[in-house]
């Protein structure tokens, strides 16, 4: 087993005529650095072969190329199972996490954040700020939770939604372990992710869902 260091250094920009994020937010990062570093210290004190195995497995599920194959295979099953009521909101699901992972990687320049300075235990490269796993995995299994409140029979919503509502957390607490993200980055990929479907799941809804209804209400 790696021993992974209990220092957990916060960046905070000296430079700050660079990038217009790091303008917004180098008292923000500052502030941060105490919190950052409690959770980490507490996270970081789990670590162990099998957690670390079981922590790999958890971010696999928030992983690009795992939400990629996921927002193929949910149109593509349901076009081959030929349910023609659901064609349209399958394809929702690949659109919502295609915009939702653009606007990650946009928000990621913008602020230009350094990944955390400790020991690894996955190796990635890019920036840190917000996490990639965390709003992408909020963007889309929120998706899916909207659509199981919507679509699934009563008793099975909750447990549903209970579930992949433990995932997307599980998924953060990963990034922490891992060493890979701040605990700030993942708390704000949370609320980027929430914020995005604040907007695209009334959009889905009015535009998609209903799209007679507005029509119906000015006659």
């Amino acid at each position: 087993m790696r021993r992974v260091s209990m220092e957990y250094v916060c960046w905070m920009p000296r430079r700050t005529d660079m990038y217009p994020g790091v303008l917004l937010t180098a008292a923000n990062w500052e502030l941060s650095s105490a919190f950052d570093s409690l959770v980490y210290k507490l996270i970081s004190g789990c670590i162990s072969d099998r957690m670390t195995r079981f922590m790999k497995l958890v971010t696999f599920m928030g992983s690009g190329w795992s939400l990629t194959v996921l927002a193929i295979a949910i149109p593509f099953s349901i076009f081959i199972l030929e349910k023609k009521k659901y064609y349209t909101v399958s394809l929702m699901v690949s659109l919502n996490i295609s915009v939702g992972a653009l606007l990650n990687h946009i928000l990621k320049l913008i602020f230009h954040r350094p990944r955390p300075d400790v020991n690894k235990l996955i190796e990635i490269g890019g920036y840190s700020f917000p996490s990639g796993h965390s709003m992408n995995s909020t963007i889309f299994y929120g998706f899916l939770i909207y659509l199981i409140f919507r679509y699934m029979p009563s008793r099975l919503r909750y447990p549903l939604a209970g579930i992949l509502c433990l995932l997307i957390s599980l998924i953060g607490i990963s990034r922490i372990y891992l060493g890979v993200h701040y605990a700030s980055d993942v708390v704000a990929g949370f609320v980027f992710g929430l914020i995005w479907l604040a907007f695209f799941i009334p959009f889905t809804e009015r535009f998609i869902m209903n799209p007679g209804k507005k029509a119906k209400t000015q006659q």
